[in-house]
């Protein structure tokens, strides 16, 4: 396994694959271990790919409060304001660490972390590229938020996928996550920035590494990879 260095920050756990070497890094805030599926595309591309794990994921990744969706879970609490300010101060600036040169800085969200992987895009300019995989683009408010505020201008590449089943659920929220992901992607474009929208077979919680390699593939290369579950 292509494992260059391992840290902490906080109470995140930050894993990194690749070779020193690389130009680019993407940050996969992410507690499912699907990054160590896909590491072997470090061998193919000049990125390291950093694992991120331990944040509150209804707090540090909701950009506001809201009511909780699943039963036994909280509240969502609006900490992505200060979460996005820890990484920036506490875990990017590590970069230097292990890396002998400044880094081309990406974020690959999947779930919660792919909305909030678009709202740092709109708060902060330490990012160049963004891929939300079946992000909570349903979460209460979000669209018209990002009509009132654009990505930064540094983001040149934002890429969204979502599975094709994902919008077939009784929660009324959730059943507008296709139709709200769309919608996005619009608001996107007419910012003249390069977005894709990639649609998958299967519902939100499966074929999460094939996801993330069709979004890594993306950032890499601006072209579109479909894997074997792809529309």
């Amino acid at each position: 396994m292509n494992h260059l260095t391992s840290f902490t920050a906080g109470p995140l756990s930050i894993r990194v694959y690749g070779k020193a070497e690389a130009e680019s890094i993407i940050y996969i805030p992410q507690p499912e271990p699907v990054t160590e599926e896909v590491y072997f595309l470090t061998d193919e591309f000049p990125v390291l790919l950093a694992s991120i794990d331990g944040m509150d994921w209804n707090g540090d990744l909701s950009p506001w409060p809201a009511p909780k969706v699943f039963r036994g879970e909280e509240d969502f609490s609006g900490g992505a304001d200060r979460f996005a300010d820890f990484l920036e101060q506490e875990v990017f600036l590590k970069e230097s660490t292990f890396s002998g040169r400044p880094l081309h800085r990406m974020m690959a969200g999947i779930s919660m972390s792919g909305l909030f992987a678009l709202y740092m895009g709109t708060k902060k300019d330490s990012l160049e590229a963004i891929a939300s995989i079946s992000g909570s683009l349903w979460f209460d408010g979000f669209v018209d938020y990002l009509k009132a505020h654009p990505l930064s201008s540094g983001i040149k590449k934002i890429y969204l996928s979502l599975g094709d089943k994902e919008k077939r659920v009784r929660n009324p929220r959730m059943a507008k996550v296709e139709e709200d992901t769309l919608a996005v992607r619009d608001i996107i474009a007419k910012e003249g920035k390069e977005v894709l929208y990639q649609a998958n077979r299967g519902n939100h919680f499966v074929h999460g590494a094939e996801r993330l390699e069709e979004a890594v593939r993306y950032l890499m290369t601006g072209k579109v990879w479909k894997g074997p579950h792809s529309v």
